[in-house]
């Protein structure tokens, strides 16, 4: 459970000044006048599971009404505001009677306002109730003062603002923005190096031409484009073999000449002209014909045609031939690829390969060039053993699942190998890490609209998290969605993405 922390700054003003005009006191009344006084105001932060509170409220006086309570209420799942459910707020003490409050609505999305009005003096528990479709929450302010006169709150303790980057709550919300509390994980220990994805083996097929011959242009006007889906035994090409030594053409030829001659001599045979065995040396000679004829790939029609057909399903992932054009024997006309599943190939060190063989990790994590998407792979295939003398690196390959397309075979990448054994200390989600000019900093969200810059001292880092070694405390909420606009505020004097009103 996320502890909670209560944040209570009394800061020197509010957005704007509370002015608090009241009857003037006994020893005024002879000026016959109103006397105007300005309020400090009280501000506190405060996480649970369910919502993050941001209140800013002024000192209390028994009474009278002091100004608006701005309670800001952010719900954990999304950090997107509250937008509908009624809050209801009690004032609780031992000495005084209760006293309730009741807000049907939020003001506007995320934001309550209350003015209230307790009549006694006192210290109170205040309780926030909230009922909202969204989500129900709780949260407690173990001490509100409600101070007996204007005199005494204008006397109470006002606490400078330790100051920090400012991002409102209206920035929050409007953005992908989430925050974490820092706590001790378990950290793989791991290795990076880069790597290629890479086609499984027998998911990228090159189709070449067998024969000699011309690609009839009225054949092949629907030939398959790169990008196109084909399935196994489409036709990609109708090829219109030329003359050669041992070509389509006299292969067919040969074919049908002894088709006809097995025909013959089974007539023969029946009538009992010829022996058995000049029958079976006949059709044993079609047999290797026809043998040769298929070696030549596709199929054959009612004329003298050659058929290419996809030997898988997959895409069209390359096209070199032009309808109508003279095509040459061993000439690449299609490459086609099956992208449902990738591999991925990590260049190693003979020494890291060897740790990632005896730990037969299966989870390894990368990311692709131009994304920060990180990626699992699904499992271990092989860890080579000849090593490259170029680079002095071994293959590492790895299984991708259900890729569905992501990836384009040759696509670079940067790998993250688990190589054994765990390491336990505060660590953070990878992604609350920005590199700031190659000093690794995190954002530490201090208060509600209130965050500070860290800088890290990391350890070691896997797929998920990293480990830090200095720089974060148990129970800082860090900033894990949304840092780099944090950032842009820090650079910007906190005035990114508008200003503040309630």
């Amino acid at each position: 459970m996320i502890a909670k922390r209560v944040h209570a700054e009394f800061k020197t003003m509010m957005a704007s000044t509370i002015a608090v005009v009241l009857l003037a006191s006994a020893c005024n009344d002879a000026e016959g006048g109103l006397e105007t006084s300005e309020i400090g105001a009280v501000v506190v932060t405060q996480w649970n599971d369910s919502t993050e509170l941001f209140l800013e409220y002024p000192h209390l006086v028994a009474g009278e009404q002091t100004g608006n309570w701005a309670i800001h209420l952010t719900d954990m799942e999304d950090f997107k505001p509250i937008r509908s459910g009624t809050l209801t707020v009690d004032f609780v003490s031992d000495q005084v009677g209760a006293e309730t409050f009741q807000l049907d609505a939020p003001t506007r999305d995320g934001i309550f306002l209350l003015d209230p009005v307790v009549r006694r003096p006192g210290v109170y528990r205040v309780e926030l109730v909230l009922t909202s479709p969204q989500v129900n929450s709780r949260h407690v302010l173990a001490r509100v003062r409600v101070h007996s006169s204007v005199e005494e709150a204008l006397l109470a303790e006002a606490v400078e603002d330790e100051g920090g980057i400012s991002f409102l709550k209206e920035q929050q919300w409007v953005i992908p923005f989430a925050v974490h509390p820092v706590d001790e994980h378990e950290v793989q220990r791991t290795v990076t190096g880069p790597a290629e994805i890479v086609p499984p083996d027998g998911a990228l097929v090159e189709v070449s031409a067998l024969v000699d011959g011309i690609a009839p242009a009225d054949e092949n006007r629907d030939a398959p484009s790169v990008g196109e889906r084909v399935r196994e035994g489409q036709i990609l090409v109708v090829l219109a073999p030329t003359a050669q030594g041992g070509g389509f053409a006299q292969s067919r030829g040969q074919v049908e000449r002894l088709q006809r001659e097995v025909e013959r001599n089974e007539r023969l045979f029946a009538a009992g002209a010829i022996a058995g065995r000049r029958l079976e040396e006949s059709r044993h000679d079609l047999e290797i014909a026809r043998a040769e004829l298929d070696a030549m790939g596709g199929a054959t029609d009612g004329v003298y045609r050659l058929s290419l057909r996809a030997p898988i399903s997959g895409v069209i992932a390359g096209r070199s031939f032009l309808p109508g054009g003279r095509i040459e024997a061993g000439e690449l006309l299609f490459t086609i690829v099956d992208p449902k599943m990738a591999w991925l190939r990590v260049q190693m060190s003979a020494a890291m390969a060897t740790k990632v063989a005896n730990t037969n990790s299966t989870r390894a994590t990368f990311t692709a060039e131009d994304s920060d998407n990180v990626f699992h792979t699904s499992r271990l295939l092989s860890v080579g053993a000849v090593m490259n003398r170029r680079t002095r690196t071994v293959p590492v390959v790895f299984e991708v699942e259900e890729a569905g397309g992501l990836f384009t075979f040759g696509q670079l990448a940067r790998a993250t190998v688990p190589i054994g054994g765990t390491v336990r200390g505060i660590a953070v989600p990878n992604e609350a890490i920005l590199d700031d000019n190659g000093t690794p900093v995190a954002y530490v969200q201090t208060g509600g609209e209130t965050f500070v810059r860290r800088i890290l001292t990391l350890g070691v880092r896997d797929g998920t998290r990293t480990q830090v070694l200095a720089g974060l405390s148990l129970g800082e909420m860090v900033v894990t969605v949304g840092a780099y606009q944090v950032r842009l505020a820090s650079l910007s004097g906190g005035d990114f993405a508008g200003g503040h009103a309630h």
